[in-house]
């Protein structure tokens, strides 16, 4: 962790030769990947990387500079070019200086895995597990990945805060096979190595893709939902996006002037937690060297705040949160609050309905009024009198993400932390299932 902080500290010292403040932050990853696919192991890698990132600023113009381990040894031509672009770019209409040190930072003793990073052979075996416990389902093929990662990260700014911290995470993400149609999906995510549980994600994979034999078409309409784990992350992703101040001065945030409103169910709550016990993120600072700390966004469908950087809270006249990004303040760990009820129970709570393994391709046709839609599949089941009848093709999940919020009618009791490629703003959520009342599918070309 030295070699992190003495890098962060001597390019603050030429920052301030050309610059009134600035912070760096300089992030050492050390990663291990697995992937397989058709019941083998495909390739097991692993590989280090040090991104070193700048934020400059004088007389309130910003600017925010990536360099790689290498450009290191042009140090000084790349600081004179920078003098030479804050000459020319214009002062921001709106600044708020960095933040001082604070008193006290919170401490998370576990977030370091050492097992994570001493024992390599462990991902492997995780890989080689996944693989047996799918093909004991009697499932074609088994595919997917399990990645580790282990963090050294040193921050220095200009306000006086110099600190270090380091952290792993691990997570598998598996899909069960039959044929094209025929397919289940399920993750999980941890902080530990030995926290992953490959019998609980390949068994449940199988699950959905067993019961995905033999689609049949229904027509479009609105469809009380079971959302399950995975899907509910996918979806949930762009809420916690949404809660950025950024977002919400930028204009693409469903929850514009909406703070003490009804954004949703009065049963769902939706916090921002790096301090969660296994939280995929265990981060104390942020890039502005304020504390993390438990951020309550949704509490029984009321929103409750925004999450903030220096600069979004001076221009919507609120407390930073801890959420920096020099830019985009962003969630970091996101957590939904249990309910009451089995997976099992909610489906049985369902007249007619269905069931949606996985929600993909994400895309929103207006951020503002929230209408968004997305790929549906790993699982799309027909129920009937609280019975799965058949799978389903040929919808798409066509809705309103405050009236799918609003329409929660149920929240699992049971919980799984959710990171996979499929989540788009790449915040892990720890999610039970949820049900959804009267979603909305169109037709989907085919």
């Amino acid at each position: 962790m030295m070699e992190e902080l003495e890098i962060a500290r001597n390019i603050m010292g030429k920052i301030k030769d050309v610059a009134e403040s600035g912070a760096v932050a300089v992030v050492k990853k050390r990663s291990r990947q697995v992937r397989f696919s058709v019941n083998k192991i495909d390739s097991a890698k692993s590989w280090d990387e040090m991104s070193i990132m700048l934020l400059i600023e004088k007389e309130k113009k910003m600017l925010i500079y990536e360099l790689s381990y290498k450009a290191l040894d042009r140090l000084d031509e790349l600081i004179r070019k920078i003098s030479d672009i804050l000459k020319i770019i214009p002062p921001k209409p709106y600044y708020a200086p960095l933040p001082s040190p604070a008193d006290k930072y919170p401490q998370i003793p576990d977030a370091y895995d050492k097992e994570t990073i001493e024992h390599p052979e462990k991902i492997v075996d995780l890989a080689y597990k996944a693989i047996d416990y799918g093909v004991r389902e009697n499932i074609k093929k088994i595919s997917g990945v399990v990645y580790t990662n282990a963090y050294n990260y040193a921050l220095v700014t200009s306000s006086g805060f110099e600190r270090t911290h380091k952290y792993t995470n691990t997570y598998i993400d598996v899909r069960a096979f039959n044929n094209y149609l025929e397919t289940g999906h399920a993750s999980m995510a941890s902080r530990k190595i030995s926290n992953i549980d490959p019998k609980r994600i390949s068994e449940t994979a199988a699950y959905y893709a067993k019961l995905s034999k033999d689609p049949k078409k229904i027509n479009a309409g609105e469809y009380t939902t079971v959302f399950t784990a995975d899907a509910v992350a996918s979806i949930l992703n762009f809420v916690g996006m949404m809660a950025s101040g950024f977002a919400v001065i930028a204009g693409y945030s469903s929850f514009v002037k909406k703070l003490g409103q009804k954004v949703a169910s009065e049963i769902f709550s939706l916090e921002d937690n790096p301090h969660y016990p296994d939280s995929f993120y265990p981060i104390v600072f942020d890039d502005e060297g304020v504390p993390t700390r438990q951020n309550v966004i949704i509490k029984s469908g009321l929103l409750q705040t925004y999450l903030h950087n220096r600069i979004t809270a001076v221009l919507l006249n609120a407390e930073h949160t801890g959420n920096a990004g020099w830019i985009f303040p962003h969630p970091w760990n996101l957590v939904v609050s249990l309910g009451d009820m089995k997976e099992e129970e909610m489906i049985e709570n369902i007249k007619e309905g269905l069931l949606v393994g996985n929600v993909t391709y994400i895309r929103f046709q207006d951020y503002i009024k929230g209408d968004f839609s997305g790929i549906i599949r790993d699982g799309v089941l027909y129920i009937k009198d609280g019975e799965v009848k058949h799978a389903v093709k040929g919808l798409r999940l066509s809705d309103n993400l405050l009236r799918w919020l609003q329409n929660i009618i149920h929240v699992g009791k049971e919980q799984r932390q959710i990171y996979h490629w499929w989540l788009e703003a790449k915040t892990p959520v720890v999610s039970p299932p949820i049900t959804v009342d009267k979603a909305r599918y169109t037709e989907a070309w085919s």
